[in-house]
């Protein structure tokens, strides 16, 4: 019944926390922390107000024999758009992914600056082993690779997936702090990592 994962914007599915406060007489506390995180997230929005898109970016990772690649009204694409990156599939219509060929991918993405991986890795040799073609990716040559599933919680899951719809403010500061790390010297990553 639960359908925050429909949410496109950011703040769309950190909103579902007021529904949760209604569920458990906590309305004034859930509308609270909506609140801040919105405040949170529009001071992001601010840092970055003045910045050109200029870092291209890749996104996603082989899956069997496809790349699944953010499309332009996505979630992921949101925050790429917020935090002024260029994302290089930006001008792909649609919510979801688009399944490519890993040379389609190439063709498009092999000088982007930065690349953000989907799936736990710790190092780019790690990230090689499944697929030695990622090595021909800009990105990947000057270690600009990074990742948002690698932090594992107490219980065994992916902080990024378990609290990341909560606190969109805290996935757009990771992505600021990933491309504009001169707004944020001593911001510390609440989900991003990057590749050794």
């Amino acid at each position: 019944y639960n359908t925050e994962y429909l949410e496109l914007h950011p703040l769309g599915k950190a909103e579902w926390i007021k529904l949760y406060g209604a569920l458990f007489a906590k309305e004034k506390e859930a509308k609270a922390l909506f609140d801040g995180i919105v405040k949170n997230y529009k001071e992001a929005l601010d840092l970055v107000a003045t910045k050109k898109p200029a870092a291209t970016v890749l996104y996603g990772s082989m899956y069997q024999d496809q790349w699944y690649v953010a499309k332009a009204n996505s979630w992921v694409a949101q925050f790429l758009k917020d935090a002024k990156a260029h994302y290089l599939w930006s001008d792909t219509e649609g919510t979801g992914s688009l399944g490519l060929s890993f040379e389609k991918v190439l063709e498009k993405a092999k000088t982007a600056n930065y690349w953000i991986a989907t799936g736990p890795y710790k190092t780019v040799a790690e990230l090689a082993k499944t697929n030695p073609h990622y090595s021909q990716f800009d990105a990947f040559k000057t270690k600009q690779v990074y990742t948002f599933e690698g932090k594992i919680g107490a219980t065994g899951g992916t902080i990024y997936y378990e609290l990341a719809p909560s606190r969109p403010d805290l996935v757009l500061k990771d992505y600021i702090k990933i491309f504009h790390p001169e707004l944020l010297p001593n911001y510390t990553f609440t989900f991003a990592q990057k590749l050794n």
